[in-house]
């Protein structure tokens, strides 16, 4: 399932792995096409549910995008 949500872009799909199993996969794309969030699990958690989810990390990462900046060593 591909979703807009304030101009970013959610998707959520039951896939089966490479494994042989059902595997849930989901991703967040910025309005700038930054990956924000990419992952998967081994979950019966319906799409339309992980979609409801990304959306409430959408709106976190609106009001708190310093929670989301990964430091490196060139950080200070």
């Amino acid at each position: 399932m591909k979703v807009k949500y304030k101009e970013f872009a959610l998707e959520a799909s039951r896939e089966k792995s490479l494994g042989g199993w059902s595997a849930l996969y989901y991703t967040i794309y910025t309005p700038t096409g930054y990956e924000l969030v990419s992952s998967f699990e081994d979950s019966d958690e319906k799409v339309k549910d992980k979609i409801e989810q990304l959306k409430e990390i959408v709106d976190d990462y609106l009001v708190n995008p310093q929670n989301y900046v990964e430091k490196t060593h060139f950080d200070k």
